[in-house]
């Protein structure tokens, strides 16, 4: 049994509204709506705070740097013997400057990174608090120099609001299929029956 021409002419129109309300609401998306919708992101911000510093040590050297809090902090040290330039071990400590103050008093401290590896090292840590954090370098128990190299690096990490990028290929997508139906709709004629 065939539907009556008012049927069809009926779902044309239903075709041809949906694609129109399709299109109509992929190009409020993407013009009107994308703005405001945004995703958080993690935005990693570097920061060098020492590139490349050599330096001699003979029995003990302090480097304090100004760190802020809640940052990763990352770097390396590679130590060399000074006379021979071979690859050497050194006591290499972090503090916080209140431990520094303790350490240096010769009381019970508490370290942020200690190493006594030989040659090149990497070091990380987390700053607890914002403040001066102590880079020491103790030789005291050789009696040759050392040449150290250090690099220390950290990240920041902010949390920041931006637009969704996927919004556009929505937008588009339903602005592609409203088109679609709305040129279907309006192409496409009902037959005409002839009795």
């Amino acid at each position: 049994m065939e539907k009556p021409l008012s049927d069809r002419r009926m779902v044309l129109l239903k075709t041809t509204l949906t694609g129109l309300a399709l299109t109509v609401a992929g190009l409020l998306l993407l013009t009107v709506a994308a703005p405001y919708i945004t995703v958080q992101v993690r935005v990693v911000q570097p920061h060098e705070v020492e590139p490349h510093a050599q330096f001699l040590v003979g029995d003990v050297t302090d480097r304090p740097y100004n760190l802020p809090a809640n940052v990763s902090v990352f770097g390396s040290i590679d130590v060399l013997q000074a006379p021979t330039n071979q690859s050497s071990t050194i006591q290499f400590m972090v503090l916080d400057a209140q431990n520094y103050q303790l350490w240096t008093a010769g009381q019970q401290s508490t370290f942020l990174v200690t190493s006594n590896q030989q040659g090149l090292s990497n070091f990380t840590f987390s700053t607890p608090s914002s403040g001066i954090y102590h880079f020491v370098f103790d030789n005291r128990a050789s009696i040759y120099k050392k040449y150290v190299t250090l690099t220390i690096n950290y990240n920041e990490v902010s949390i920041t609001n931006q637009p969704d990028s996927r919004l556009p290929y929505v937008g588009w997508g339903l602005v592609a299929v409203g088109l679609v139906l709305l040129v279907y709709g309006l192409i496409r004629k009902a037959p005409i029956p002839w009795a």
